[in-house]
């Protein structure tokens, strides 16, 4: 399919097709008239990637991984390496989100305003 058809069917720009093409995370067959091609396998690695970026991963973490996989055996350290280190960023995304539903529910709750001239927030006056 052509990269018009593509980006209707993913629901992406042809200018994030090009642009993950630069970055190799796809690899378009190019005809003889110079067009570029795109197979089924396309389609679907797109959807993972859109999967992955929903998740949270980088373009660049995603590229490791599809760099990874491209070997001919995924070598399981490398990729829970990359897991955890992903795992370890949303712990601690979550904990600072805790912590910030803690404080918007204390004003709530009428707790004086972490942010006037005096007041402690984290331990930094």
């Amino acid at each position: 399919m052509l990269i018009g058809e593509l980006s209707q069917q993913i629901n992406l720009s042809r200018d994030t097709i090009r642009y993950y093409e630069k970055m190799a995370l796809i690899q378009p067959l190019v005809r003889n008239n110079g067009y570029k091609d795109y197979p089924e396998q396309t389609l679907q690695q797109l959807k993972l990637i859109q999967m992955a970026k929903n998740l949270g991963f980088t373009l660049t973490e995603i590229k490791q991984m599809i760099d990874i996989a491209g070997e001919h055996e995924i070598p399981a350290v490398q990729f829970q390496l990359i897991l955890r280190e992903k795992l370890a960023v949303i712990q601690e995304k979550i904990g600072q989100l805790q912590h910030m539903q803690n404080m918007l529910e204390n004003l709530l709750g009428g707790e004086p305003c972490p942010l006037r001239k005096g007041c402690e927030v984290n331990g930094i006056e």
